[in-house]
């Protein structure tokens, strides 16, 4: 496995991770909100973990570019949707977290596309471990994901 090339088509694709993603983050939402607590971002967290999953070590630098785009969009918007909450019926407010999840799924996209823009091989990975280090929670409820 050690320096094995991974093949494009070994990616998930936007609508896999998708589905995949809302999995994994319904089962422990709490704890991947930590993330975003720490200053990080959810998606690329769940990204790492999945790429950890399949053996697929990545730069994380290359990724930032891809999150500035689109937490420009996100940020307000989520920002927006958390202050607006309590002058909003319902029908209103999940209009906007509608429409915050499609900005979610516009940016994982988008993390998609930049990992495939990438020189992939499988190796020892530990994305997520190297990310939680980097926001300063390599400990905590997350700890157990790291491969």
């Amino acid at each position: 496995m050690a320096d094995e090339r991974v093949a494009s088509h070994e990616l998930p694709s936007p609508l896999e991770f998708w589905h995949w993603s809302g999995k994994h983050y319904g089962a422990r939402s709490q704890d991947w909100l930590q993330v975003q607590d720490l200053g990080g971002n959810v998606n690329l967290a769940l990204l790492l973990h999945r790429l950890d999953l399949d053996d697929i070590p990545v730069d994380l630098a290359a990724f930032q570019p891809a999150l500035t785009r689109t937490e420009a969009v996100l940020t307000p918007w989520r920002a927006l949707r958390a202050s607006a909450k309590s002058r909003l019926d319902e029908t209103e407010y999940q209009s906007m977290l509608a429409h915050e999840l499609e900005l979610e799924r516009l940016q994982q996209g988008v993390l998609l596309q930049t990992l495939r823009s990438l020189p992939l091989r499988r190796g020892e990975s530990h994305n997520l471990l190297n990310y939680l280090t980097i926001l300063g929670a390599q400990q905590g409820p997350l700890r157990d994901l790291i491969c």
